[in-house]
């Protein structure tokens, strides 16, 4: 690995430590042979995703162990219109935090549409499989990302959407809030809880 490109975090694995990177050219070619088996994934990393991340469309970082590419996660900016009855229980849990705190501000929500992170596309290549690469790169960098992200810009957790990995969402955490005809589904990973302790600590703060 060249000396010249840090890593962008690193994380703890089944295998031992891995590394995240943003998407740089210096990858181009494990790009090429990347190959987790879904046609979808693969098209995009392999022709997709740099044009992505350099138009601003979406931030792809890739997954490195033992100088290999194990896998890789793109983001990108969404707003979703969550259902009613879903969007409910968001402002109701809301506002019982801001009750918590004694807050004299009101909060309200007179629309469906809520920004969220969109967790557009996550790959391991099948040499990596089966060796719990995914769920690490979900609870150790997903999800504190994510919430970081959310902190800074505005968002109130995690969309993705998935035909082939239900079971993989629905163990770490996230929850079925939609499925279409075509055997898909969305899952969402809630962080408004987390974004608004982070930003009132920062909002009550002594001066």
């Amino acid at each position: 690995m060249s000396k010249n490109i840090q890593p962008y975090d690193t994380i703890s694995t089944p295998l031992g430590n891995c590394y995240i990177y943003t998407i740089h050219s210096y990858f181009i070619n494990k790009l090429a042979s990347f190959d987790c088996g879904e046609k979808e994934q693969n098209d995009f990393i392999k022709r997709f995703a740099v044009g992505h991340y350099l138009a601003g469309i979406n931030h792809t970082f890739l997954l490195i162990c033992n100088n290999d590419l194990a896998g890789f996660i793109s983001f990108s900016s969404y707003s979703y219109a969550f259902a009613e009855g879903f969007l409910d229980k968001i402002k109701k849990a809301i506002k019982e935090e801001f009750n918590k705190r004694g807050l004299p501000h009101e909060f309200d929500v007179s629309f469906k549409k809520l920004p969220v992170i969109l967790l557009g596309q996550l790959g391991i290549d099948k040499r990596y499989q089966g060796k719990g690469l995914g769920r690490s790169l979900i609870r150790e960098f997903v999800i504190p990302y994510s919430l970081n992200y959310c902190a800074e810009n505005s968002c109130i957790g995690i969309l993705v959407y998935t035909r082939s990995a239900k079971d993989f969402y629905r163990k770490l955490g996230f929850q079925l809030i939609y499925e279409d005809k075509n055997g898909g589904a969305n899952y969402f990973y809630s962080l408004y809880k987390n974004v608004l302790e982070i930003r009132y600590k920062t909002f009550s703060s002594k001066p």
